[in-house]
C-alpha cells in the first residue's frame, strides 16, 4: 500500500518540461477559459491561484478537462480548448504519460486519463474508509490493554499515523500525533506492513529512506532487517523494543485487504514495564485480534489472513 502525492509527481514533471523548454511553457492564458458548466469554474480557479508553478497547473488543467469532457482527446483540441499552446500541451501529456497518468491510444492517436489515476482515487478512499472503520475498534482496544493504540500505513517518506486514541485513566502514555511519519524500519507497524511487501520493495523503500539510528537497540543491517521480517510473518505480529525511542515498547498487526495485501497496521504503545510477561501475551493476542476485526470490518477480504508457523524463532522480548 503505498502513497502517492501527485502534486510532487506533477511538480517533478514541470520541472523536467521546463528544463526542455523554458518559454514554450509559459505561454498561453493561466487561467481557465470559459466552460459550459459553471459550477466547475470555481474549483480551476482555485487550482489556478493555489501558488503553484504554471506548468503544474497546465498540467492538472488537462487532467480535469480529459476528466470531464474524454474519454479521449487530441492535441489540437486539448490546446485549443484549453487555450494553450500544442507544444505545451504535447510535452505536459507525454511527461504525465511517464507516470501513467496519461495514456496514449495507438489507435487514434488520441490521450486518456491512465489507470494510474484510478488506483490513486481507489487508495484515496481505501484511506478514509480504513480511519472511520478502525475509529470505534480503536476505541475498544484502547479501553482493553489500556494503552495508546494506533492504526498507520505506509507511504513514500515513511510510516504515516491515520489516528491514535489514548487510554482515559493512564498516566504514562506513547503519544503518537496524528499525521505524523516514522521511519518504517524501526517501528512496530512500519515492520508489520514490511513484512508481507516483496523484496523488492522493502529493498526500493530502504534505499528511499535509509535505515538510521535512534538507539541501540535499532535495526540498521539490511539482513537483520529481512530475518525481522521474516520472523514477523512467522508470529503473526511484529515488535519494537525500544528501537525509536528508549523506555517505548510496542506491538502490530497487519490489516490486509485482497487476502494477504497489507493496507495498513494496528499497534500498541507504551513504557516498556508494561510490555512483560503475561500483560504482554495479553497484548499480543488482542492486538491480532483487533487486526483480524478490522479487516473483516473492511469487506474486502477475499481469503484469510497469512497464518503464523508453529516453530522456535528469536523472541526480541525475552
Amino acid at each position: 500500500m503505498f502513497h502517492i502525492d501527485l502534486a510532487a509527481i506533477l511538480s517533478t514533471m514541470a520541472v523536467a518540461s521546463s528544463k526542455k523548454s523554458p518559454n514554450s511553457l509559459l505561454k498561453g492564458n493561466p487561467f481557465l477559459p470559459a466552460v459550459s458548466i459553471r459550477k466547475k469554474k470555481s474549483l480551476r480557479r482555485n487550482v489556478e491561484h493555489a501558488g503553484s508553478s504554471k506548468s503544474l497547473q497546465k498540467a492538472i488543467r488537462i487532467l480535469f478537462h480529459l476528466g470531464d469532457f474524454g474519454p479521449e482527446m487530441g492535441v489540437t483540441q486539448l490546446a485549443g480548448e484549453l487555450g494553450l499552446n500544442k507544444t505545451t500541451v504535447f510535452r505536459l501529456l507525454n511527461a504525465m504519460a511517464q507516470f501513467e497518468l496519461i495514456e496514449k491510444n495507438s489507435a487514434t492517436e488520441r490521450y486518456r486519463l491512465g489507470l494510474r489515476l484510478h488506483e490513486l482515487g481507489s487508495r484515496a478512499l481505501e484511506s478514509r474508509s480504513l480511519r472511520s472503520e478502525a475509529h470505534s475498534f480503536l476505541m475498544e482496544l484502547s479501553r482493553r490493554c489500556n494503552e495508546s493504540v494506533s492504526i498507520a500505513v505506509l507511504s513514500p517518506e515513511g510510516v504515516v499515523c491515520l489516528d491514535r486514541v489514548d487510554p482515559q485513566d493512564s498516566v504514562i502514555t506513547a503519544r503518537t500525533p496524528v499525521g505524523a511519519r516514522f521511519q518504517p524500519h524501526c517501528t512496530a507497524a512500519g515492520k508489520a506492513i514490511l513484512a508481507y511487501l516483496s523484496d523488492s520493495e522493502v529493498a526500493a523503500i530502504m534505499k528511499r529512506n535509509g535505515m538510521p539510528r535512534f538507539t541501540s537497540n535499532t535495526i540498521d543491517s539490511y539482513s537483520q532487517l529481512l530475518e525481522v521480517l521474516a520472523l514477523t510473518r512467522h508470529q503473526g505480529y511484529a515488535t519494537d523494543q525500544q528501537e525509536l525511542e528508549k523506555g517505548l515498547c510496542g506491538l502490530a498487526a497487519t490489516v490486509f485487504a485482497h487476502g494477504s495485501q497489507p493496507i495498513a497496521a494496528v499497534g500498541i504503545a507504551g513504557p516498556t514495564p508494561r510490555f512483560l510477561g503475561e500483560e504482554l501475551q495479553r497484548k499480543i493476542r488482542l492486538v491480532r485480534d483487533f487486526a483480524a476485526r478490522i479487516s473483516k470490518a473492511l469487506g474486502k477480504r477475499q481469503t484469510a489472513p497469512p497464518s503464523p508457523v508453529k516453530g522456535r524463532f528469536y523472541d526480541p522480548f525475552s
